[in-house]
């Protein structure tokens, strides 16, 4: 009668041991993967979408660009080129001071740079996933939205 009834656990034994094994994601935190800072350099990344003023999702095609080099950031804002310091640890960011000419410029190109400015310093985590990239803020909003050009 033993034997029967052993039979009767063991699936139940191995249930309990193997369901742990098929759970999805299990990082704690923010629910943000780990990056590697270094998947940002030596690729052109041009941005597609970002936050508009109002919270709303804005498609940019007016020739934002980002290139990191490992301490520093460049590319056109627009209108006019910029750079700035910035340092990575995980999916955190941080950008220095972010300087750019001072071409004038019309509308949208002088809208969209000035916006953009605006969220890339106050980028404070990013995330890659295959060629996109997506940049949020403290609060975890995501304000900037690149792909690999």
């Amino acid at each position: 009668m033993r034997p029967a009834r052993a039979w009767f656990l063991l699936p139940l034994l191995l249930f309990a041991v193997l369901m742990p094994a098929c759970g999805g994601n299990d990082n704690t935190g923010s629910g943000s993967t780990a990056q590697d800072p270094a998947a940002l350099e030596g690729e052109s990344w041009v941005l597609t979408q970002m936050l508009t003023a109002g919270g709303q999702t804005q498609i940019v095609d007016v020739g934002v660009s980002a290139e990191f080099d490992g301490t520093t950031i460049s590319g056109n804002a627009g209108c006019n080129s910029y750079h700035a310091s910035y340092e990575a640890s995980g999916s955190e960011i941080s950008f220095g001071p972010i300087a750019s000419t001072k071409k004038l410029c019309q509308d949208p190109e002088a809208s969209t740079e000035s916006r953009y400015l605006q969220l890339l310093d106050g980028v404070a985590s990013f995330e890659i996933s295959g060629r996109s990239m997506s940049m949020a803020d403290a609060d975890g909003t995501p304000t900037l939205q690149f792909m690999q050009g």
